[in-house]
């Protein structure tokens, strides 16, 4: 009898008091693009009829496009996501962001994640108007900022470069420890420290120039506060609570002819392997 009762009394507690099922993590593709012209097309350039055509099919088949900061929240703070998020970034902080690719997001209503180079809108920024260059300056990024479908984000200030004897952030031939922290510390700050003087947004994400990262690289970085970080390197993303699930964060590289849906596919494969 005192058997029986002991067992109903689990029973009735498990049924009450069970802990909350684990949440699912949350599939997060996150494509990467560089230039929109019609001209010179290639693995970093696209026409504008392809990124339309893409945004198209996106919306066809369900997904909405979301910022880094969203995905940050999701993260750290449980705010919630769509059901199928997507993040759409673009690398290098091009001109064509302003002419070409915001008025394709207007039509689509759809935000986009811009990873600027520091020393570039700067130099821009000096030459003489009326002429056409490939990057962005301040005032086009102020333009692309207040716009509200354009998220600003570290591309490096002048580490987008592979002389000195290393590509991108990683360290240099001979380079010590101390002396790389230093010199990488200065750089994310300094265009963190600029792209808030100009524009008033505060960067979350480092985007790793030609996607070389290392331990080290992600060490800085995270003792700097950038709360997550974007690579090169091919697949799927999943996202839980914890916040390591935002660093080294994989993208998916939209070539001029590729098929989109071919390639997410394939990037869902690579978590069979993870």
């Amino acid at each position: 009898m005192l058997r029986r009762l002991a067992f109903g009394l689990i029973a009735l507690y498990s049924l009450f008091f069970s802990p909350p099922a684990a949440e699912a993590p949350v599939r997060l593709p996150i494509l990467m693009y560089h230039d929109v012209k019609w001209e010179h097309t290639g693995k970093d350039v696209i026409t504008p009829e392809e990124l339309r055509s893409d945004l198209l099919w996106l919306r066809e088949e369900g997904y909405t496009a979301v910022t880094m900061q969203e995905v940050v929240s999701f993260v750290l703070e449980g705010s919630p996501l769509p059901e199928k998020p997507i993040v759409l970034s673009f690398d290098d902080g091009l001109s064509s962001a302003l002419s070409t690719v915001l008025p394709l997001l207007r039509e689509a209503e759809t935000p986009m994640v811009l990873s600027v180079i520091g020393l570039s809108a700067d130099e821009v920024s000096t030459f003489p108007e009326g002429k056409a260059y490939a990057h962005a300056g301040w005032d086009q990024l102020r333009e692309l900022a207040d716009s509200g479908l354009t998220e600003l984000q570290n591309h490096s200030y002048d580490l987008h470069r592979t002389d000195r004897g290393a590509m991108g952030v990683l360290r240099r031939p001979g380079e010590g420890k101390e002396a790389y922290e230093e010199r990488l510390s200065g750089d994310a700050l300094l265009l963190q420290e600029r792209v808030f003087q100009e524009t008033g947004c505060l960067p979350s994400t480092f985007t790793y120039p030609y996607g070389a990262y290392d331990a080290l690289s992600e060490s800085v970085l995270r003792e700097l506060g950038f709360r997550a970080t974007l690579t090169c390197d091919f697949g799927m993303n999943l996202l839980d609570r914890d916040p390591d699930c935002l660093v080294g964060l994989k993208r998916i590289c939209r070539a001029h002819g590729a098929d989109l849906p071919k390639l997410l596919a394939e990037a869902e494969n690579t978590l069979k392997w993870r």
